[in-house]
């Protein structure tokens, strides 16, 4: 593992761990108020949640680099994993409406679906946590070609476009008016989308926000 690597690994494992351990000591103490206890449990619950796709996206990794990872070649409903997507970030998200729109027929093909599903959900995990709790719209696109998807947020704008904000970067001073590229959900989502034949890309949005997108090719 590179520097960079291990400084955004150090910088995501921090977060969630010291924020579910800083609520364990809140709830262990005496004379917490029952408003306050709920606080706090659902603090931990949203960290845990995100402590745990951190490993999961750990695991894909390691599984990426070994080479046992080999995407299935099969057609795939983008708007099933959308809708896969959504319904997940919903439940265990922190309260953001996030809105379908566009195509829902569309199929890409020699695509995995578990896989499309977790790059979904990488995104709009990304849109969510930097989105300054805006609702976040998920977009399909046919194209000739390729099936589009885009996640949009009304947050800061990426602090690069294209494909390089799925490359991993050193985590930026939280005070930076933009937001770091190359997070490790970011990261795998790129992965994962190149090896199943596509693309990636990000860019801000007019009047403010970022797009966070991803082209398959398209089932016949």
């Amino acid at each position: 593992m590179d520097a960079s690597f291990l400084d955004i690994l150090s910088h995501e494992l921090r977060t969630p761990v010291t924020a579910i351990y800083m609520g364990s000591q809140v709830l262990v103490g005496r004379d917490v108020a029952p408003e306050r206890t709920r606080a706090v449990a659902d603090d931990i619950h949203v960290e845990a949640e995100r402590l745990f796709r951190l490993i999961e996206d750990l695991l894909v990794l390691g599984r990426l680099d070994d080479g046992s990872l080999v995407p299935d070649d099969e057609p795939v409903s983008i708007g099933l994993a959308v809708l896969e997507a959504i319904e997940r970030e919903v439940v265990v998200g922190e309260g953001v409406a996030i809105a379908f729109v566009g195509v829902r027929d569309v199929t890409a093909s020699s695509a995995d679906r578990t896989l499309v599903t977790h790059v979904i959900r990488n995104l709009l995990d990304n849109a969510v946590r930097f989105g300054r709790a805006a609702p976040v719209d998920v977009t399909v696109e046919v194209g000739p070609d390729e099936v589009q998807v885009r996640v949009l947020d009304r947050g800061v704008g990426p602090a690069v476009g294209g494909s390089d904000a799925f490359e991993i970067a050193a985590p930026i001073p939280i005070v930076q008016a933009q937001r770091a590229g190359g997070g490790i959900g970011l990261f795998v989502a790129g992965r994962l989308v190149r090896a199943m034949g596509g693309r990636v890309w990000a860019r801000p949005r007019a009047g403010g926000g970022s797009e966070f997108g991803f082209a398959l090719p398209r089932a016949a």
